[in-house]
Order: C-alpha cells, then sequence, then structure tokens
C-alpha cells in the first residue's frame, strides 16, 4: 500500500522508518521512531494519569504495543495519529484497572 501523497515531509519520513523497521528489522529506524515521539508520547501520557513512574512505565509498553503490532499500520495515516491512539487507549486501560483495584 502506498503512503499518503498528503502527509507532511515528516509524516512521509515517518513511513520511510516504519517500512525500514518491517522490511528489515532495522533497530536504528525502531529507535529513531522511538526518539522522535518519546516525549510527546509521555507528556500526553502524563496528563492522563497524573504520575511520572507511571506514564513513563505506559510510554515504554506504549511502544512496545506499536513495534509489536507495527505490520497493521495503515500507510493511508499518519504514524504519529496510530501512535498517539495506542498510548491514548493502553492509559485509558490503565486508568481503568486502577479504578477497579
Amino acid at each position: 500500500m502506498a503512503v499518503n501523497p498528503n502527509f507532511s515531509p515528516r509524516a512521509k519520513e515517518d513511513y520511510r522508518l516504519v517500512k525500514l523497521a518491517l522490511d528489515h528489522d532495522d533497530q536504528q529506524a525502531y529507535a529513531q521512531i522511538m526518539a522522535r515521539y518519546r516525549d510527546s508520547v509521555n507528556y500526553v501520557l502524563m496528563k492522563m494519569v497524573h504520575n511520572p513512574e507511571d506514564s513513563e512505565d505506559l510510554t515504554l509498553e506504549s511502544f512496545s504495543k506499536a513495534f509489536k503490532n507495527l505490520h497493521k499500520y495503515d500507510p493511508q495515516y499518519s504514524f504519529s495519529t496510530w501512535l498517539y491512539k495506542i498510548s491514548i487507549n493502553n492509559a485509558i486501560d490503565f486508568i481503568r484497572k486502577k479504578k477497579r483495584e
């Protein structure tokens, strides 16, 4: 499937990194993706859970889930949107679980 032609240069670079990670198991591509989005994902999660340790754990868990399911990413949509959705859903599950305890 082709990348969305309306993507910004940054989104096109994200797609290139995703392809490298998927097609060649390029560890450097995974590292670049994580370096690019780690702080912003952590910031969003911190706003949701209000705890630095929990937000850091959720950030790492979110990247783990995203990388494990990278083959499900649809390049018609921005990678960052897909990653943030995974992160937010991860935080919602965490908050629900915490409320039950």
